[in-house]
């Protein structure tokens, strides 16, 4: 579904990401790891087109997107949710929903995108009128997720979406990325600071150090590999 051949990225003399290479099957939930400053935000922000590389080629579903505008990659079906998740706190929750579908043009499909996106987190549902300012931080990530969701994707790219929340949220969030893998075959790529969480549910890892891939394979590998995870992972 994605394959990343020697990506790099700078921010004016600072290379933070220098020739990655990566790869990501379809159907899958594959982790990219590491500590603060290891360039996974970078590493999804140059994929989802919000940061031009420097060298490197990035290939979505068979086709070279490599410097392609955000908006163009999103209807492409990769979508990018941000760290943080990015909603708009002035807005209700239902319209920051129907943002993340502004651009289709399939109205009942928009509908239907809408009910799934309610079904899945029943809480949103319940405070849809209110404003996005009056939720939690995990209701606000599950709205993120939401919207992201409302434009159908083939693919998300997940930005620490446990960032700043409680053990029992973060699980709640996890499971969900595990339900949509299994419900629709979405693939995803997820960058979690919590290497053990994301572990726990990811087929794949990636660590990142320093801009570099230091190791890759499959998760529970990662997890039984003591030298890396004491090198590179923090547990």
């Amino acid at each position: 579904m994605l394959e990343l051949e020697g990506l790099t990225a700078t921010y004016g003399a600072v290379r933070a990401l220098d020739g990655v290479g990566m790869s990501v099957a379809e159907g899958s939930i594959t982790a990219v790891l590491g500590a603060n400053g290891a360039g996974k935000t970078t590493l999804l922000r140059t994929v989802g087109g919000l940061l031009g590389p420097t060298a490197g080629r990035v290939r979505f579903d068979g086709t070279d997107i490599t410097g392609w505008p955000a908006d163009r990659i999103t209807r492409r079906g990769l979508v990018h949710v941000p760290e943080n998740g990015g909603v708009i706190t002035e807005l209700t929750v239902e319209e920051n929903l129907r943002l993340g579908a502004l651009w289709r043009r399939d109205r009942a499909d928009r509908a239907a995108a809408l009910a799934e996106a309610f079904e899945l987190f029943p809480r949103l549902a319940e405070r849809r009128d209110k404003p996005a300012a009056t939720l939690s931080g995990g209701e606000r990530q599950m709205l993120a997720i939401g919207r992201g969701l409302m434009s159908r994707p083939k693919m998300l790219l997940l930005d620490e979406p446990s960032l700043g929340l409680a053990p029992l949220v973060t699980l709640r969030i996890l499971r969900v990325i595990e339900e949509l893998r299994a419900r629709a075959g979405l693939t995803v790529l997820l960058v979690e600071q919590n290497a053990r969480s994301a572990l726990s549910v990811a087929d794949h890892g990636h660590v990142l150090s320093l801009g570099r891939v230091v190791a890759a394979g499959a998760a529970d590998a990662l997890l039984a590999d003591d030298q890396l995870r004491h090198a590179y992972l923090g547990f």
